[in-house]
C-alpha cells in the first residue's frame, strides 16, 4: 500500500486509483501539490566548510535543480490554497518561476519572485531579510492570508520558525503583485543558532479568494531621502475619502530598483485616520534589510488600503 497524495488515505497495492477520492494512481505518482524552489546555499563568508547541494522529495519525486522551479495545486476547497516554497540566499533566489497555482480561471495566482538574505547588522549580530511575491492570474481578489518563515539548515533541521510575517498588501486584485515579507521585530537570528551547515527560508502560505472590495487610500506629497547613516526614508500623506474612520492603517512602501524589481518592504502605522481627513507619514528603513544602499533604490511605491479582515 502507498498514500494518496490527494486525500491522504491508503491505496492498495495493485489498485487502478484511489478508493476514496478516486484519482488514477498513475496521477497520484506524480502529483505534486505544493510550490517548491530551491537554490545553492551559500555560508556565512567565514565558514569554509564544504557546501552542499541536496535535493528534496516532494509527493515521491525528487528534483535536483540548480535555478527555482516550481509546480502547484490547489489544495482544500475551490476557493483556497496552501503551499510551501523553499529558496536559499538572494544572490541566486532572484529567478521568477511561472507555474500556475490553482486550476481554477478565477482563483490563480503564481510565485514570481523570491528573496532570502543573511548579514551581520552594525552590532555584529545576524539578521535576514526575504519575502515572496505572489501575482494575482486569476479574475477575482486574492486574500493573503497567512504565512510563516522557516529558516533551515541544508539538511531540513529547524533553526528558527518565524510567524510575525507580514503581508503587503493584504488583499490583490486580478494583475496585481503582492508579498509575504518579514518585518520590524522579526529580523533577528539567535547567538546560540549554529550556520555552520549553511541557513535557507522555506515560507509556508495559505492564500484564500478575498470576500468585499479593496478600499485604496489616495496618497499624496511624497518623497524619498536617505540619511547620514544610509537609512531610507519615505515620507507623504495620506487621505481618508470614505465615509468611514479608520482606526489604524499600514502604509506599504516598496523599494524599488532600476528595473522596477522590488528590493525591500517596509512601512509604518497611521493612527485614527477619520472619515475625510488628511495625515502625515514617514517610513524608515532603519528596521530593514541592512544591505540596500541608497544608491541601489530607483523608485518606490506606496500602498495604503484598508486593512482586510476576513472571517
Amino acid at each position: 500500500m502507498f498514500i494518496c497524495q490527494n486525500c491522504g488515505n491508503q491505496i492498495p497495492d495493485g489498485a487502478p486509483s484511489c478508493p476514496s477520492c478516486g484519482i488514477p494512481v498513475a496521477q497520484n505518482q506524480t502529483n505534486t501539490n505544493a510550490v517548491y524552489m530551491q537554490t545553492q546555499v551559500v555560508q556565512m563568508p567565514q565558514q569554509e566548510k564544504k557546501k552542499k547541494k541536496k535535493g528534496c522529495l516532494i509527493a515521491a519525486l525528487a528534483v535536483l535543480i540548480i535555478g527555482i522551479i516550481g509546480a502547484a495545486g490547489a489544495s482544500g476547497g475551490k476557493n483556497r490554497d496552501e503551499g510551501k516554497v523553499t529558496i536559499g540566499d538572494s544572490a541566486s533566489s532572484d529567478h521568477k518561476q511561472n507555474t500556475k497555482q490553482s486550476d481554477q480561471a478565477d482563483f490563480a495566482y503564481e510565485i514570481t519572485d523570491t528573496k532570502f538574505n543573511y548579514y551581520q547588522n552594525s552590532i555584529n549580530r545576524t539578521e535576514y531579510y526575504g519575502f515572496v511575491e505572489i501575482t494575482n492570474t486569476g479574475t477575482k481578489n486574492i486574500y493573503l492570508k497567512d504565512c510563516t518563515f522557516d529558516l533551515e539548515d541544508n539538511d531540513g533541521h529547524l533553526l528558527r520558525s518565524d510567524s510575525f510575517i507580514s503581508s503587503c498588501p493584504d488583499v490583490i486584485a486580478p494583475g496585481e503583485k503582492g508579498y509575504f515579507y518579514n518585518s520590524i521585530g522579526s529580523t533577528s537570528i539567535d547567538e546560540g543558532v549554529s550556520l555552520d551547515n549553511g541557513i535557507k527560508l522555506s515560507p509556508t502560505y495559505k492564500i484564500e479568494e478575498a470576500k468585499g472590495d479593496i478600499v485604496e487610500y489616495p496618497v499624496s506629497d511624497t518623497d524619498m531621502r536617505s540619511d547620514d547613516n544610509g537609512n531610507i526614508k519615505v515620507t507623504g500623506r495620506v487621505t481618508n475619502n470614505t465615509t468611514e474612520d479608520d482606526s489604524m492603517l499600514y502604509v506599504n512602501i516598496l523599494l524599488l530598483d532600476k528595473d522596477s524589481k522590488v528590493l525591500l518592504i517596509t512601512g509604518t502605522t497611521v493612527l485614527n485616520l477619520t472619515a475625510g481627513s488628511t495625515q502625515s507619514f514617514e517610513g524608515s528603513t532603519l528596521f530593514s534589510d541592512d544591505t540596500v544602499k541608497p544608491e541601489q533604490v530607483a523608485s518606490y511605491k506606496v500602498i495604503a488600503r484598508k486593512n482586510h479582515y476576513q472571517f
